[in-house]
């Protein structure tokens, strides 16, 4: 009797393998060697044989994003979002990403306007579109999403960041001062903190403060930007190729900012903010 059952058992569950399971495991060996064009066939297929798999359906979405073929991803992705399932609104994400590389920054808002239906809560969410509000040219609503994510977790660097910018473009200029002072607080060596300390300097007209803050910003970026790499597993050469590189895109931002235009070229300004002085012109 217990061999019988425990034949019973094994059938049963023998009975309900997922069909789907195997191919978007080759998918995920396939993608990992960059055999992109092979794993979009796998997880075609995985999406064919699971009629209610969100996750097929987006992993076939990211990879066809990054074969170029986005409007195969957009339809994925919808697929994807249409079945409702609770990992679903991550793929409204990606619709968003193909909506905003085509320049529908409505419609990509719009996208993650219904994944923030599901998870309304989510910092990500609300930032992304916060930035693309703002992009838009809605300044209001950019203010008010970064207001809510700070609202959601008042420690969050990235939010008290966006939400000092937000300020700032709305005018708030002391309140984005206290904001930016509140993420120094939470985290002394950020270079963001210092940055928007720079841009608040900058709205008011002092131009040697926010060289000064420019310079701190500037001596913390490396520093930031290797913990960020180390933290995705670069080591080594690769580290510190990377780390020098993504400081000197963030330096170079800095210095082409409009906020700074009316110093650009003041020698005074430029060595007080440890910009080059030989680039100004």
């Amino acid at each position: 009797m217990k061999r019988a059952a425990a034949f019973a058992l094994v059938l049963a569950a023998t009975c309900n393998t997922d069909a789907s399971a195997p191919h978007l495991a080759r998918g995920n060996v396939l993608v990992n060697n960059g055999k992109r064009e092979e794993a979009a066939k796998e997880y075609r297929e995985a999406a064919r044989l699971a009629p209610r798999s969100a996750l097929a359906r987006e992993r076939l979405g990211d990879t066809l994003y990054d074969l170029g073929r986005k409007d195969e991803a957009l339809a994925a992705y919808r697929e994807a979002a249409a079945l409702g399932t609770a990992s679903s609104f991550t793929a409204r994400i990606g619709a968003a990403r193909v909506l905003e590389d085509k320049g529908d920054l409505r419609g990509a808002r719009a996208e993650l306007s219904a994944a923030l239906e599901k998870e309304p809560t989510n910092l990500f969410l609300l930032l992304s579109r916060g930035n693309l509000a703002k992009r838009a040219g809605d300044e209001k609503a950019a203010l008010e999403d970064a207001e809510r994510a700070v609202h959601l977790k008042s420690d969050n660097l990235p939010a008290l960041y966006q939400y000092g910018l937000a300020l700032l473009d709305d005018g708030q200029v002391p309140q984005a001062g206290a904001t930016f002072d509140r993420l120094l607080k939470v985290s002394p060596s950020s270079p963001e903190g210092y940055y928007g300390r720079a841009r608040y300097f900058a709205a008011r007209g002092e131009g040697a403060f926010a060289a000064e803050a420019l310079a701190a910003a500037a001596k913390l970026v490396e520093s930031d930007a290797r913990a960020r790499l180390e933290e995705q597993g670069l080591k080594g050469e690769a580290l510190d190729e990377a780390a020098h590189a993504a400081a000197g895109r963030s330096l170079a931002s800095m210095q082409q900012d409009p906020a700074f235009a009316r110093w650009a070229r003041d020698p005074g300004f430029r060595r007080g903010a440890s910009w080059p002085i030989s680039d100004a012109r």
